[in-house]
């Protein structure tokens, strides 16, 4: 991620994200995409995850689980550093 913004300098962040039903409506995949901008540089994210639908009718709003691949791309405004990337893989549940 980049360094906050401190003194004069600002970050301008966005990331859309909205999830669509998949398979007969059992499971609920977002894309995400976010970009970052600073005076200390930029950074890119692309994002999927998959989680169980939430059901409105029940009384769990929240996915018992998910799993969400994250590619990153960091761009430094200095000349002499070099552009990083970054693949993760997350699982998360909830018990």
């Amino acid at each position: 991620m980049l360094p906050p913004a401190t003194g004069n300098s600002s970050l301008q962040q966005s990331g859309p994200t909205y999830g669509l039903p998949t398979l007969a409506e059992r499971l609920t995949l977002t894309p995400g995409l976010a970009v970052a901008l600073s005076p200390a540089g930029k950074t890119y994210s692309l994002l999927w995850a998959v989680a169980p639908h939430a059901d409105p009718a029940r009384q769990r709003q929240t996915a018992p689980w998910e799993i969400s691949l994250e590619g990153e791309r960091e761009e430094s405004s200095t000349t002499d550093s070099s552009v990083e990337h970054s693949l993760g893989l997350r699982f998360s549940i909830l018990f």
